[in-house]
């Protein structure tokens, strides 16, 4: 997805104290997507996470992070596409899960070397 896709570009909205490492990140079928794991904010365990990347006009590229366990019923949404509205809807019930609005909860991801973290805000 191109962030010409997005009626408003919004930066991430979840908020991290401290940059959080990401492990076993991987590639999956689609291009503009990762998984790996992480222990995310309000959360006391490792949990599989999802990354979506998003190319920008300025030729850059926009990481997001979230659960990849719909905040629903906890249906695996990593195989779930990032649509151009900036949801990703959940494939068990079509619930919407917005990483670019300026109600967004996903987390900012940056890649220093070869290592993804969740980005202190």
């Amino acid at each position: 997805m191109n962030q010409q896709d997005l009626k408003q570009f919004f930066p991430a909205g979840g908020v991290v104290n401290e940059d959080i490492s990401i492990s076993d990140v991987r590639s999956t079928n689609r291009d503009d997507v990762l998984v790996g794991q992480a222990i995310l904010p309000l959360s006391e365990s490792v949990q599989k996470i999802v990354i979506y990347k998003v190319d920008l006009d300025n030729g850059l590229e926009d990481l997001r992070a979230i659960s990849a366990s719909c905040p629903h019923q906890g249906a695996d949404i990593s195989r779930d596409e990032l649509k151009p509205d900036g949801n990703v809807y959940c494939s068990l019930h079509r619930r919407p899960i917005c990483i670019y609005s300026k109600y967004n909860q996903a987390y900012a991801v940056i890649k220093r070397d070869e290592q993804y973290v969740v980005a202190k805000t």
